[in-house]
């Protein structure tokens, strides 16, 4: 029976309900692999022993020895942007699962420098795997609980309007061919957004699945968005946003991003005709309520069914969430992420928040996700069914020495942040809540003209979500030598409070390097810095601009 008080109204265009979609029965699928010479030869892109990729006569012999691309040549594949994918032959096996031929290549972006590895897997033939021909196993190297993506997933399984993937833990072995095994350790697969993903969720077959590579709805993205003639991607399309389907025709993308960039159009018109409020709440929702915060221009997909102007948001790639911006050795993170301050730069969520009601909506739709689905308790059931199958698996090697920390015992420290996962969505909760209370952040802006400093931060357009008055604190100090003296009494050359402008002006400064922060407060003492940061001795100064006297050049 519906909920008369729930934000999660029924309407037209929702998301059709899939079917049983997570079919996986085995708490831990075991995997072997075994290596087939994959030989290559020729001219052709090669990986160097410094990992760079280059055009060459014939492989070099000392990353392709004997003219093989072996599995240490493919863990050279650091940058995913370069014209070299090595990819590796091999007959796999595992539990309920028939050998058969496949091939392996490294996946992911920046957990490719880690040292241990993620991988594709890739079927030749047919999808004996529940229908699934690619194994995504992700190795979430950065994070210390092992667990993250997976237990983010299996939350959102029970979430209306926001269909989750299908996750499940897997053991890999690899043998060289030699007959000795390997141990690779304990990965996540992901199920992968593809032609698939659509069928076994009964969707529009033909559709265009987008994950965002770097993706913000912002006019500068069309740079990269250009199309060919007939409506298919350009060269540069996917590194903007990642085809997983491809229907063919992304003008609906497009002219999506013109839309939301184009301030004559009638925002509730142009949400209703390109998203489903449902589907969004949830989306939003539940990435605050888990805290995946890297949502600004990354880790989320987009399917637009063939032939509309729709798009529904979907999840993807939760390792950062969960408290990982609490995990011990993480570097800090700037105050306004934990809240809504995360989503403001981006033009979509900045007028979706804008809109008279939406905030009360969002709190609304946070607020049931919460009391329904994404629970204590169920997140202390899930712990605990992860726990045997787990903790075996990273107290030895090879996941033991890679676990992220310095604690001399590396198992209690992962212990510890395993139970530190059952209060993250509590705690997320709640810096949303204080989120509501604060002004959103804002851009500094500076220039040197006629010898007069002219610092700005009217944009984004100032916001309270409560409707409060702002005022604002601007200080200016020299750059010390030392970050931890920032700002200090000894430091401080000029300090004025209570400003209702978003701009200040100053003469006759000496030459020199100086440090300018400005922070926005209401009457209540909630208080917001910038988006900016200045970053020197490997430490960052957050809401801070760094600005060269007289010149008026940021400093480097």
């Amino acid at each position: 029976m519906l909920d008369p008080g729930s934000p999660f109204a029924p309407l037209a265009d929702d998301l059709p309900l899939p079917g049983n979609i997570y079919p996986y029965a085995e708490p831990l699928l075991h995997l072997a692999a075994r290596y087939v010479p994959t030989a290559v030869s020729g001219p052709g892109n090669y990986l160097n022993a410094d990992k760079s990729c280059s055009p060459q006569s014939a492989p070099p012999a000392d990353t392709y020895p004997g003219g093989l691309i072996t599995l240490d040549t493919v863990h050279l594949d650091e940058n995913k942007g370069d014209a070299c994918e090595p990819e590796i032959k091999l007959q796999l096996s595992g539990d309920a699962l028939p050998a058969t031929s496949a091939k392996l290549r490294l996946r992911g972006s920046s957990s490719r420098l880690a040292e241990q590895k993620s991988y594709r897997i890739k079927y030749d033939g047919s999808a004996p795997w529940w229908g699934e021909d690619t194994f995504q196993l992700n190795k979430h190297p950065w994070d210390l609980s092992r667990v993250r993506n997976k237990l983010a997933f299996d939350l959102m399984r029970d979430v209306p309007h926001h269909p989750s993937l299908r996750t499940q833990f897997v053991q890999l072995d690899y043998d060289d061919g030699s007959g000795t095994v390997r141990p690779m350790g304990l990965f996540t697969h992901v199920e992968k957004m593809g032609k698939g993903y659509l069928a076994r969720r009964s969707w529009v077959a033909g559709s265009n699945v987008y994950k965002a590579e770097d993706f913000s709805f912002s006019s500068d993205d069309l740079e990269n968005l250009r199309l060919q003639a007939d409506g298919s991607a350009g060269p540069n399309f996917e590194k903007t946003l990642a085809i997983e389907a491809d229907g063919k025709q992304h003008q609906a993308i497009v002219q999506l991003v013109q839309d939301v960039n184009d301030p004559s159009q009638d925002f509730s018109a142009l949400f209703a005709r390109h998203f489903n409020r449902n589907n969004y709440l949830a989306w939003l929702g539940t990435a605050i309520l888990l805290g995946n915060y890297d949502t600004q221009s990354q880790n989320f997909g987009l399917y637009q069914p063939q032939g509309t102007q729709k798009f529904y948001f979907l999840p993807w790639d939760y390792d950062g969430a969960l408290g990982y911006p609490q995990q011990p050795g993480v570097p800090a993170h700037p105050d306004w992420t934990f809240g809504i301050g995360t989503w403001w730069a981006n033009p979509l969520h900045r007028r979706f928040m804008q809109q008279p009601g939406n905030l009360n909506l969002l709190a609304a739709a946070v607020a049931e996700l919460r009391q329904k689905y994404l629970t204590d308790a169920r997140i202390q059931a899930l712990l605990e069914q992860y726990q045997p199958t787990v903790a075996p698996v990273v107290a030895q090697a090879p996941d033991l020495a890679g676990l992220p920390t310095t604690s001399p015992d590396k198992a209690a420290a992962w212990a510890g942040e395993y139970q530190r996962l059952r209060q993250a969505v509590a705690h997320n909760h709640q810096s949303f809540l204080q989120s509501l209370q604060a002004p959103l952040p804002f851009w500094l802006s500076a220039s040197v003209q006629a010898g007069t400093l002219q610092l700005d931060w009217g944009w984004p357009t100032p916001f309270h979500p409560q409707g409060k008055p702002i005022r604002y604190r601007v200080e200016l100090a020299r750059k010390p030598s030392d970050p931890a003296q920032a700002f200090s009494s000894a430091t401080l050359v000029r300090q004025e409070s209570d400003l209702s402008s978003t701009q200040w002006r100053l003469a006759d400064l000496p030459a020199g390097e100086y440090l300018l922060r400005v922070t926005a407060n209401d009457a209540d003492g909630h208080a917001t810095y910038a988006f900016n940061r200045h970053r020197w001795q490997e430490q960052d100064v957050f809401g801070t601009l760094c600005l060269q006297w007289p010149s008026g050049q940021e400093c480097p």
